[in-house]
């Protein structure tokens, strides 16, 4: 009797430690990370996925490239905007973390049919995607800043623009394992304007935010032109960029 009831207490205690150390977790993580929104970008089903990929190796004839605004049912309000699932136009961060893992892996298998692997290979190249993304982003938000672009854009939709690149490198890397170094080439170049021209539609809403009202129009033509040729800089560099990810 005295064995259960030392057990009892026990379990009891083991349940408050738990649920203290679960709820000093949660505590802590949205204190620096905003949970619900970074949910929001892996609200994603079988048929999103399918079809971004799609999008992004084919995204000539795609439209529109607007995305869906989410409204309060009370007084029709802008709540932001609709989830990836529902709309092919949203960011998301769940093919960007299973992209940048298939290429970390791809990576080393590439450099085992060049009998080059060694464990530090998926580190470096690990890193190496990593400080690209972080380059890419920290260019991106400068040059925001120094246009005067409003900051409404989140860097989490930046993060997932950012990493949209290792689809066109996987494929890139894919072929190179089985086609010859001509094929090569002209899929790297082709995946480079797919995914530039992608960002090209996509981060208009970035550099021109709330198109449908008069702040835009607003805007001087001189500033106007100097948006849309940063606009043109961001796609142009993903060449640089994907090109060092394949090398």
């Amino acid at each position: 009797m005295w064995n259960d009831a030392t057990a009892q207490m026990g379990m009891q205690f083991g349940r408050s430690a738990m649920m203290a150390g679960s709820e000093y977790v949660e505590k802590n993580i949205n204190r620096y990370l905003n949970y619900p929104a970074l949910k929001h970008y892996f609200k994603v089903n079988n048929s999103y996925v399918a079809n971004k990929i799609r999008l992004l190796l084919f995204p000539w004839r795609h439209r529109p490239w607007s995305r869906l605004v989410k409204r309060s049912e009370q007084n029709g309000q802008m709540e932001g905007y609709k989830p990836p699932r529902d709309d092919i136009n949203s960011p998301d961060l769940y093919i960007p973390t299973m992209a940048l893992v298939t290429y970390v892996l791809l990576t080393g298998i590439v450099a085992g049919t060049e009998h080059k692997f060694h464990p530090e290979v998926l580190g470096v190249n690990a890193t190496t995607a990593f400080l690209l993304m972080i380059s890419e982003l920290t260019f991106i938000k400068g040059g925001c800043y120094l246009l005067n672009i409003a900051a409404e854009t989140r860097i989490l939709d930046l993060l997932a623009y950012s990493g949209y690149k290792f689809i066109g490198v996987i494929v890139t890397l894919l072929v190179g394992l089985l086609a010859p170094f001509w094929v090569v080439v002209a899929t790297f170049f082709y995946t480079v304007a797919a995914n530039g021209f992608f960002l090209l539609r996509s981060l208009r809403y970035v550099v021109f935010p709330d198109t449908t009202t008069t702040n835009t129009v607003n805007i001087p033509q001189r500033n106007r032109q100097r948006r849309i040729h940063f606009l043109f800089l961001v796609a142009s560099l993903q060449f640089v960029f994907m090109y060092l990810l394949i090398k």
